[in-house]
């Protein structure tokens, strides 16, 4: 940070200075000369140059970057007091962690033999507590093998439930399919029924004409047998002809019709088969979740710990042996509460004298970051300071000068002046001039 601040005011300084790279002074119109200066030799003989100069060094005693990069540097022991810190926490988060460890080991064999008496003093005779779990396991058996029954019972009776669903689905779906299957079928036969009336039709209406034809010369008393023959011959062709193309149409029909019937027959087939298979799947899936439901219910529990930090579905939770006793299984839970409670309040204190430890390691690590960062941040308040004492220094010594400058220009009849810059071709030196003035200064 301190190098970053010393190189602002560096570049603060540099525009400072170049501001006055060019200077006019007033001289009569037409004179045409250019003089210059060597503005830094100038400012060397000023009489505050002296003041100048300690401003100088000031700023440089405080910029280390510049004079001292060793010491302007981080320490280099920071990190390895960091590190010790961080070691220091992390060796009282080990202890806090060992510490809490034995105390639940502690508490947990206390809260045992708490429980184990007050098994042994359950019944009169103080039996022990292997007798006490022999009894439950009895008692848990019995009720295992009650409970195990009912639930067979009851797995087959919804087996059994199950079945008669099944069947109901299965006949409704068949019921659709044929429903669907039949409204499909006739409404074919319909259409080609349709297309054998309107063939009829036509064929009447062409050979209408002839028809009619023949209809009137058999009309006709004057016929002759022969004749009366011949067309009542052609009428019965026509009546054959006309026939015969219906009858060929309705036997293509009913060729359509019996391949239409067999496809329908063996999509209902595939399409009750598809819904038979899935409805089975899904009693299936119905029964064997009911029976693990069954099953896990009728899971004996007498073998089970008196108390059990893990419930049935596998997550913690404190559990009480269900086949105690109710008056033993409620004193055993009071016990159990307390040892709890007289844990948790130790591990309290124990905890917070860790946080404790924890704060003091924390503030120290903030202490040695703020001692860097307050050195370095008043370092550089002083060299903002100096330097903005500095700058208007030599901004008061340049415009004396300037000053100066302007007089002996007007003297000289000269209309420009420039400082600081390669003397131009012609131009003339006004710096030994205004060196005399400026030295004079000093009497």
């Amino acid at each position: 940070m301190i190098r970053r601040i010393a190189v602002l005011v560096a570049v603060a300084a540099l525009a400072a200075c170049g501001h006055s790279t060019a200077q006019s002074a007033s001289a009569p119109s037409g004179s045409g000369l250019v003089g210059y200066v060597r503005m830094d030799e100038l400012v060397k003989k000023h009489p505050l140059y002296d003041q100048l100069a300690r401003y100088d060094r000031s700023i440089d005693a405080f910029d280390l970057t510049t004079t001292a990069p060793a010491v302007a540097s981080p320490d280099p022991k920071l990190l390895a007091r960091e590190q010790t810190l961080e070691r220091e926490l992390s060796d009282a988060a080990n202890r806090t962690n060992h510490l809490l460890a034995q105390k639940q080991k502690e508490y947990q064999e206390e809260e045992n033999r708490a429980i184990d008496a007050a098994l042994r003093g359950a019944a009169r005779g103080g039996p022990s507590a292997a007798q006490i779990a022999g009894a439950l396991n009895a008692t848990a058996r019995q009720q295992q093998t009650a409970v195990a029954a009912q639930a067979q019972r009851d797995l087959d009776a919804y087996r059994t439930d199950l079945g008669k669903q099944d069947q109901a689905q299965i006949a409704a779906v068949q019921k659709a399919l044929n429903d669907r299957a039949n409204r499909t079928y006739r409404a074919k036969a319909d259409e080609l029924q349709a297309k054998e009336s309107a063939l009829s039709l036509q064929l009447a209406s062409d050979d209408a004409a002839e028809r009619l034809a023949l209809r009137t010369k058999l009309s006709s008393l004057a016929l002759d047998d022969d004749a009366r023959d011949q067309a009542q011959k052609q009428l019965a062709a026509l009546d054959r002809k006309e026939a015969d193309a219906v009858a060929a149409q309705r036997n293509r029909d009913q060729q359509t019709l019996s391949g239409l019937q067999a496809e329908l027959h063996d999509q209902v087939q595939h399409d009750l088969d598809a819904q038979v298979a899935q409805i089975r799947k899904r009693s299936l899936g119905s029964l064997a979740q009911r029976q693990a439901t069954l099953a896990k219910q009728v899971r004996t529990e007498a073998t089970a710990p008196v108390i059990s930090m893990i419930g049935p579905d596998g997550k913690p939770q404190t559990r009480v042996n269900p086949n105690l006793p109710p008056d033993l299984r409620a004193r055993i839970e009071r016990l159990h509460q307390d040892y709890q409670k007289r844990f948790q309040a130790d591990a309290k204190t124990t905890i917070a004298e860790f946080e404790k430890t924890r704060q003091d390691l924390s503030r120290r690590y903030a202490e040695l970051r703020s001692v860097d960062a307050s050195a370095n941040a008043g370092a550089a308040s002083e060299i903002a300071a100096l330097r903005k004492k500095r700058d208007d220094l030599y901004d008061q010594i340049t415009a004396q000068i300037d000053r100066e400058v302007r007089l002996i220009a007007q003297q000289k009849g000269i209309s420009v002046v420039v400082n600081d810059v390669v003397a131009p071709a012609g131009g003339v030196d006004l710096t030994p001039d205004a060196m005399k003035d400026i030295e004079s200064l000093h009497e």
